[in-house]
């Protein structure tokens, strides 16, 4: 019953009191503009201006009308103002998927350079397996994920980085004594065939790097001393610096550092392609503009 359009017109002659000069500030003709009161009318079943007097006067039922015109229009003032709150990201959240290794590796410092720009914008993080952070997807739970590729079609992608698999070696393992403790770069390279019962750290098998590990033993006939199944590579590698074992790592983790003593690594000689890393959403859905952004500050 109530429309912007109609609602600014009796905002507007009960401004001016005649319906010539309203049709004029409202660029309409004055039969245009009658016609749209004698609607309004028709529909509450009752007259809004008493056309006796001049200038027009109110009806109780006009007044109740303008009554809530006003509050029609400080509404839409509101929602407007929000919306632009949002694109002008004053305001709004970014729900982000990870597991534990992206959220150190990859997001830590996102989060801090966005929410420096950005302070009145709320950032959450959900972390959980490759399948949860999948459902976390479609079930609205958050504005995308940071997953690896290949995908279902039921996801769109944003391509973030490329990651490649290396393996960690503790310091004072014996397959490092012939560098003096010293980290050659680029890596030495080494086959995943050196590693028959050799004390391996592995993951569960939800985990992506579980799968390569899995297709290296197969395809290289080796088969580790399997230590420890973690949960991610980041305690897999933290347990490795400590001396438990090999384990598989990405470049991503190496570049995080920051342990007290890091482990040795080397290129593995077997071919393993370089894992993309990409940020997933729903392909029926709309990124906000909150979270494109944030997505600039990955690096």
């Amino acid at each position: 019953m109530i429309d912007e359009h109609e609602w600014r017109s009796v905002l507007q002659v009960a401004k001016d009191g005649t319906f010539s000069l309203a049709a004029k500030h409202l660029f309409i003709s004055q039969p245009s503009l009658s016609q749209c009161i004698k609607k309004i009318e028709g529909e509450l079943g009752m007259q809004i201006f008493d056309r006796s007097k001049s200038p027009l006067q109110l009806t109780e039922a006009g007044r109740i009308y303008i009554e809530a015109a006003h509050q029609m229009k400080d509404l839409r003032k509101n929602l407007l103002s929000r919306v632009d709150d949002l694109s002008e990201l004053r305001s709004g959240q970014v729900r982000i998927g990870s597991s534990r290794t992206r959220s150190v590796c990859v997001l830590a410092d996102a989060m801090v350079a966005f929410h420096q720009r950005y302070p009145n914008i709320q950032l959450s993080v959900v972390e959980g397996s490759t399948s949860r952070l999948q459902e976390h997807i479609l079930q609205g739970h958050v504005d995308f994920s940071l997953l690896y590729t290949p995908l279902p079609d039921t996801f769109r992608t944003i391509p973030l980085m490329e990651e490649r698999v290396f393996v960690a070696v503790p310091q004072h393992h014996p397959m490092v004594s012939q560098y003096n403790g010293v980290q050659p770069l680029p890596y030495p390279v080494i086959s995943f065939k050196a590693f028959q019962d050799e004390p391996f750290i592995i993951l569960k098998p939800s985990r992506c790097m579980r799968t390569i590990y899995d297709n290296l033993c197969k395809t290289t006939g080796v088969k580790p001393r399997e230590v420890f199944e973690g949960d991610s590579v980041l305690s897999a590698a933290e347990l490795c610096s400590r001396g438990m074992g090999a384990t598989l790592i990405t470049d991503m983790l190496i570049r995080l550092g920051a342990r007290k003593e890091p482990p040795f690594f080397f290129a593995l000689k077997e071919n393993i392609e370089a894992r993309q890393l990409v940020a997933a959403y729903g392909a029926n859905q709309q990124l906000s503009k909150a979270a494109q952004v944030f997505l600039q500050f990955i690096r």
